[in-house]
């Protein structure tokens, strides 16, 4: 707990060594607790992580990554961390094929969970986006069911008519544009921009550049399926 406090306070020089010691004692002396041991992993990822040290952050997120699926399952949000941690890290590598992989699982977790909530689905699609961005060979087309699954999800909870949820669609219509849901993309968009000019005209946040950005790609989609009218895939 220390060596977490002293981590998340910047005193990096200080946790390290802290962490690294606590998981070599649990790794000799409690081995039959291997969702701790996942547990130090994950925090020793994310004290590497913080340091600039991504090539050993994705190592430790790894091993924790493997000890959660082997234990807990791959719908834990321990799993889910351990997978967004080592998604990051891998990012930060350059190994943008895998990083997008782990995403795919993290988002997977975070779209189906009884504890749906916008603020999560909305940064691993701001990442899918970023990801497609530095390798445009990326398929994108994996997250279509887990935005159903998602969107889906947050409606059965009630957090489907607020500007969060309007973002949320916003960033998947623009995920599915990429690759090539025009017609679903499009109903996301607007339906997203509905939500998200709701939010800013009751002045909860100054969201004028999200409904300009969504009026570009409105456009940008009529333009380009006035081209090519038949553009949305067969299922």
């Amino acid at each position: 707990n220390l060596a977490i406090c002293k981590k998340n306070m910047g005193r990096y020089d200080e946790a390290l060594p802290m962490l690294q010691q606590a998981l070599a004692e649990f790794q000799l002396h409690e081995a039959h607790h291997p969702v701790t041991i996942a547990k130090l992993h994950s925090s020793l990822g994310g004290c590497l992580h913080d340091m600039g040290r991504f090539s050993e952050a994705a190592e430790q997120y790894g091993e924790a990554y493997d000890l959660y699926s082997s234990t807990v399952g791959r719908r834990s949000p321990l799993f889910c961390g351990a997978a967004e941690g080592k998604a990051k890290a891998l990012q930060k590598e350059g190994k943008l094929q895998e990083a997008f992989q782990a995403l795919e699982e993290a988002f997977g977790v975070h779209a189906r969970c009884d504890s749906v909530h916008p603020t999560p689905l909305f940064e691993c699609l701001e990442m899918a986006l970023k990801l497609h961005d530095e390798c445009p060979t990326l398929d994108l087309s994996s997250l279509k069911p887990i935005i159903e699954d998602g969107l889906k999800n947050l409606e059965s909870r009630g957090q489907h008519q607020d500007g969060n949820a309007g973002l949320v669609m916003s960033r998947a219509g623009k995920v599915l544009l990429r690759c090539g849901h025009d017609a679903t993309a499009v109903e996301l968009l607007r339906n997203g921009q509905r939500l998200i000019r709701e939010a800013h005209e009751a002045k909860e946040a100054d969201l004028a550049h999200e409904i300009l950005e969504v009026d570009f790609l409105l456009q940008s989609s009529s333009t380009s399926s006035a081209a090519s009218p038949s553009s949305e895939p067969a299922a």
